[in-house]
């Protein structure tokens, strides 16, 4: 498999946070692929 370009999950470390649009900024909120862990930008 190839490397993700996405950020790896600081909580499981198995997972990589993908980016979730909940609105106009695309970037607002960060959810891990592997677990439940999410990272709001603000």
């Amino acid at each position: 498999m190839a490397d993700m370009i996405f950020p790896p999950c600081p909580k499981c470390e198995k997972g990589n946070l993908i980016p979730f649009s909940r609105g106009q900024d695309i970037f607002e909120l960060w959810k891990c692929t592997n677990c439940a862990y999410t990272i709001n930008k603000r």
